[in-house]
């Protein structure tokens, strides 16, 4: 092999290309494969030996279980997602800003309409003070792979429902501190309602959160699948200068046939180098 950069640098390349090769083939690295993927390249004895015991320690799967392996999380969002994430958070708390700014004691007795006198007025206004509050109760999930916009929304959901049931009555002795009327009880009875709502919030998040993960893991198990696929594809066409069977596809790639033709499925119009018939 020639000593100069070019040279040393596809070296590097194609070293490390077949160490991922390595990581999901379903049988071990033969000189074949070493010299599909250090074609162009020379390689003498002490550099082939080197090129065995670099993958020789990769954990090698069972090929009727390679696409089943649990692959690394696929986030969706980009940083111009997380970017406008920020505009968003902007432009909701100033939508807010037509709604009046109330104080906590303020706030409190507004529970004693709700409870004495059904006052939906009171209800309305309550459960719109709490929308101040969204932003800071999703803080911990943001940026995990869901937009803040979507956080709000089931948090705004999660609230409205819980004032418009009014699950707070469900506590008793919350009812009664509420009809007593004294400041403290009220007070208290506000911060622990509050407290129920965050924490209802916090469940509806994080099962919308590991939905959402579940659904990018399953989108990268695709993904993974047909690019793994569609490189060998392309790589038997060259060599054998036509396009490949599915069965070639299997047999070069030590994957199952089923497997193949999944990947060609998950493809909108099939892959461009792979001969169905």
């Amino acid at each position: 092999m020639q000593n100069n950069k070019d040279t040393l640098t596809m070296f590097m390349e194609a070293l490390d290309a077949i160490k991922k090769y390595a990581s999901v083939k379903g049988s071990p690295i033969t000189k074949e494969d070493i010299e599909q993927y250090f074609k162009g390249l020379t390689l003498d004895e002490q550099q082939l030996n080197m090129v065995y015991q670099f993958v020789a320690d990769v954990k090698v799967p069972d090929s009727d279980t390679i696409f089943e392996q649990e692959k690394e999380e696929v986030v969706t969002l980009s940083l111009q997602d997380y970017e406008n994430d920020k505009k968003y958070i902007k432009m909701y708390m100033k939508d807010l800003e037509h709604l009046e700014s109330l104080s906590d004691t303020t706030r409190a007795f507004l529970l004693i309409n709700i409870v004495e006198d059904n006052d939906a007025q009171s209800l309305k206004i309550l459960s719109e003070s709490m929308l101040h509050k969204i932003v800071e109760w999703i803080q911990p999930y943001r940026n995990k792979g869901v937009l803040s916009s979507d956080l709000i929304q089931e948090a705004n959901l999660a609230m409205m429902g819980y004032m418009s049931e009014k699950r707070f009555l469900n506590h008793y002795e919350w009812k009664e501190q509420i009809k007593e009327g004294l400041t403290e009880d009220l007070l208290s009875v506000l911060n622990q309602m509050e407290e129920e709502i965050k924490q209802e919030i916090q469940e509806a998040l994080m099962i919308m959160i590991n939905e959402q993960s579940s659904s990018n893991k399953m989108a990268g198990k695709v993904l993974y699948k047909v690019n793994f696929v569609n490189d060998w594809a392309f790589r038997l066409k060259e060599e054998l200068g036509r396009n490949p069977t599915v069965e070639e596809i299997a047999k070069k790639t030590g994957i199952s046939v089923d497997n193949v033709r999944e990947a060609i499925y998950f493809t909108a119009d099939n892959m461009e180098f792979i001969d169905e018939k």
